[in-house]
């Protein structure tokens, strides 16, 4: 290795990189909290989601805060969301849209989802 090579850090040396530990795939899809309930969610999809049994007050059309938690490769990520409920019924459950999450959240979303689907 030549002094110039020392100086300017890049070394020809073998040095392998580190191996990353292989990621954890979640076997769930992520939590919703209604009220301080957290409800596994029976369907769940960017936008979208359905509860079924959902045993809380909503009604058909109304608006609602809620939480979206989950764990991402061990870290636990929180956030709040906007939703609104399109049906809602004891043979359906709950079903609701929601607006997009901010931007950071959004993408520990998708991040989330992709590997709950393998892909």
């Amino acid at each position: 290795m030549s002094w110039l090579s020392k100086l300017s850090g890049r070394d020809k040396g073998g040095s392998a990189p580190a191996a990353t530990a292989p990621k954890e795939r979640p076997s769930a899809p992520p939590n919703i909290v209604i009220d301080r309930h957290e409800y596994a969610p029976e369907e769940f999809a960017m936008g979208s989601f359905r509860i079924r049994p959902y045993d809380g007050d909503l009604i058909a059309k109304q608006q609602f805060d809620f939480r979206i938690a989950f764990q991402l490769n061990g870290d636990p990520v929180e956030f709040a969301c906007h939703g609104m409920v399109v049906k809602m019924d004891d043979k359906v459950g709950l079903v609701a849209r929601y607006q997009p999450p901010q931007p950071f959240y959004e993408r520990k979303l998708i991040e989330y989802l992709r590997a709950w689907k393998g892909l």
